[in-house]
Parts: C-alpha cells; structure tokens; sequence
C-alpha cells in the first residue's frame, strides 16, 4: 500500500493495486461511524464508439445508463438491492457522461456490504428476457428527464453550443436509442470496459485498510477475468463555432430565463493546466457574477432579474462558460452581459478573498465521507490521478493569473438561449 499525501491538508489518500489490475483508493475518518464504497468504470454516455486493436464499435447511445441498470440483476430473480437489505447496505449507482459509478453506503458489516459489491458488478450475467423488460423502465425515466425543465434547459442550451460532441445528448438515451439497444450491445460493452484494469475502487470511512485489502483481494482471486481489451474512445471533431448564436424556445416555465454561453478552445490557454484553468475561470466569474458581485446586486436592485448563476464545463477541447438568469426583460439582459464580459473585473481584494473562501471550502470537504468520495472519482477520471497540491494551487492563484486568463474571455462563439413560458407563445 501506498500513502499518497495531500499538501497542507494534513491528509492521505491509500492507494493499493489489486494483482487484478483494480486501483484502490482509500481515505480513513474514524470520527464517523459510516463508509461509502464506490466501484467505477472509465465508460460514460460519451463513448459510444469505440476502438478495439483494428475493430471499429459503435452502440446506440444510452448504453452506458441502461448496463448501469441491468447489472444489479443477479441468477434467479434475485437483485443486488435484496442482497444489500439483508445486511443493512444502501446501494445505488449513477452514469456521467465519462464514467459509472456503483455506490454502497454501510454502517456495519462493512467488508460483507463490500463482498456484494464486487460480486455483482464482476457477476456477466445478462439475458434477452433482462434486456426486453427493462426497456419500458428506462425508457420511462428518459420521458421523465425530457419533462423536466432544468434538464430540458440544459440539453437545448448545450446542443445550441456544440455541433456535434456526444455531450450534446441525454445520458440516458432517448426513446428509440434505448429500443436498439441489444444483448450483444450490453455483453460488448462489458466485456470490453467492465475489466478491473479500467476500473477503481474508492472507499471513505471509518475502517481498517488492512482488512478491506485482504476483502477484495479475496474476491477477486476467485473471479475470472479475461485479457484486458485496453479500447480507445473515437471522439467526433467539434467544429469551433456554436451551433446557434441566438434561439428562443416556449417552454413549461413559469419565468423567462436566458443562457448565455461562450465557448472557448482550450488551446487558447496555453501552458495552463485543465484543473488550474477551470479554477481561475470560476474565480473570475465568482468576482463578477457570484453572490457578492456589484453586478448581480445591481441587476436585483433594478428588478431585472430575480436569480442568477454560472458554470464553468469542461466538454473535450473546449471550456464552456454559462451564465443563467431568471428574468422578465431578457434583451436588456443580454446586453448588459455583453457589456460585462468585455469589461470583466479584477482585484487584490476580491482575489483573496474567493481564494480563501476556495481553501476554506476544501478544508470543510475533509469532513464529509462523501465529498471526499467524490473528489477522489473526479481527480482519477479527469486527471488520471490523486491531485496533492490542491491547496498550493489555489494559494498560488494572484490577480496577474486571473488578469491573464481574462484577455481569453471575449464576446466570440457566444450562443444565447432564451425559454419563454409556453402562454407568452400562445397569446
């Protein structure tokens, strides 16, 4: 076992190696009396084509969501769900467009809780009778997730930016994607992805590392895995312009809301890395859009908004800025943002201070089993390791950065979506 130390944070993240080729990363709380177990996979909803040695795959998009589903079905109508009652375990799982994630929450019988989690993430057991019933369940939650507003909002607006990248559509699929989806689609994809060496293991909590190493290795000693396919993702270039500049859509809202969205070719920032640019980027917007910016008091002072916020995405090669506003005069809106974005602010004050509240927010994650968790998936699927000097990095953030950065921030590639109540259409 490896100690990984983390930069003024007085913490550590264990990292051991299954002889499986299963990376395991564990950070130990004993003031809590709980441990979150997560079990990933380096295959999202983005990675829907796929190389193996010469062999080009494509699947129907959603498959990554619908495998997520059926996996928790194990031999004789059983599922993992009644495994983990019996225990005292809550299981669940979830799909990113980059990964997917199965989760145990367990307060006792930790290793037990953790044995049922390898066993039937490892456990290929799929049928056609599987496949044809969960169709109408998973087709049912992507109707779900189409009526929902935010979700709607999300997709229009995203779709408006980018031309033709994958993140460009529902993770779960839509309807006629998730009816192609087949047995030899699902038993491809996890042959393919589902083998140890593109998976890890994170676990948070109050537990012994010894013994949850000596669990797993256990485990997975008696289980079979084949050679390790090592496929690489084909991604579609994304062209640089936005796919619309300007669109306005009705739709099931009570209020108008605006996105406006830049788009930005990462190779605009040169010798800056990934993390410390999205960083920076938040920091900036944070200054002139966040909760203490001059900007958003003056909008709410003159009752031109009613809320606001921003994003900062990362989407391959590109950062994606948003900024959402709630509000009943969207042309005006538009403009002063404009006028914002080619007059973005920055000063000592303001930098120290957001720098601060950064450094605070990540001591107070070390708290949280959770967060921690989370952290821990986020560094492994977008750097490809445990980042230790997260907190230098911040620290090192000064006002000549930010300054640097800004002179990227234009008014280029911008795409602007506007959703308007469904009744300002009909009258």
């Amino acid at each position: 076992m490896k100690e990984i130390i983390l930069e003024g944070l007085d913490e550590k993240i264990i990292e051991y190696t299954t002889r499986s080729g299963l990376k395991v990363y564990m950070w130990v709380n004993e003031k809590v009396n709980s441990t979150l177990m997560t079990l990933s996979v380096k295959y999202g909803s983005i990675h829907n084509k796929f190389k193996v040695g010469k062999k080009v795959y494509s699947v129907p998009r959603g498959v990554a969501h619908f495998l997520e589903h059926v996996k928790f079905n194990m031999k004789d109508g059983v599922t993992a769900h009644d495994e983990f009652v019996k225990i005292g375990g809550d299981a669940n799982a979830f799909t990113t467009f980059k990964y997917t994630s199965y989760i145990v929450f367990a307060t006792s019988k930790v290793t037990e809780n953790l044995n049922i989690l390898l066993d039937f993430v490892y456990n290929p057991y799929f049928t056609k009778r599987m496949i044809a019933k969960e169709k109408g369940i998973i087709i049912e939650e992507a109707n779900m997730t189409n009526d929902d507003v935010y979700t709607k909002m999300f997709y229009d607006s995203l779709k408006n930016v980018l031309q033709t990248s994958e993140y460009r559509y529902l993770i779960t699929g839509e309807e006629e994607d998730i009816k192609n989806i087949t047995l030899d689609d699902i038993k491809l994809v996890y042959d393919t992805f589902y083998h140890p060496k593109n998976m890890f293991l994170a676990i948070t909590g109050n537990f012994n590392p010894y013994e949850m190493v000596k669990t797993i290795e256990d485990n997975l000693s008696k289980k079979e895995f084949g050679k390790y396919q090592n496929a690489s993702i084909i991604k579609e270039s994304e062209p640089k312009k936005v796919t619309s500049e300007y669109k306005k859509e009705n739709i099931n809202i009570a209020y108008p809301r605006v996105k406006y969205s830049l788009k930005l070719p990462l190779n605009k920032f040169k010798n800056v890395e990934i993390l410390d640019l999205k960083m920076m980027l938040n920091l900036i917007l944070d200054i002139n859009f966040g909760a203490t910016s001059l900007f958003r008091s003056d909008l709410l002072l003159k009752g031109l908004i009613t809320s606001m916020g921003f994003s900062v995405d990362i989407y391959d090669e590109y950062a994606v800025i948003t900024l959402s506003f709630n509000t009943n005069y969207p042309d005006e809106i538009i403009k002063l943002v404009k006028e914002k974005i080619e007059h973005l602010e920055i000063n000592d004050e303001d930098v120290k201070r957001k720098r601060n509240a950064a450094i605070a927010t990540l001591i107070l994650d070390y708290e949280d089993i959770e967060q921690v968790n989370s952290k821990i998936q986020y560094d492994i699927i977008n750097e490809g390791k445990i980042i230790t000097n997260l907190k230098t990095r911040i620290s090192n953030i000064d006002r000549g950065n930010l300054e640097d950065i800004v002179k990227n921030i234009i008014n280029d590639n911008v795409s602007i979506s506007v959703f308007e109540p469904k009744e300002n259409q009909e009258s």
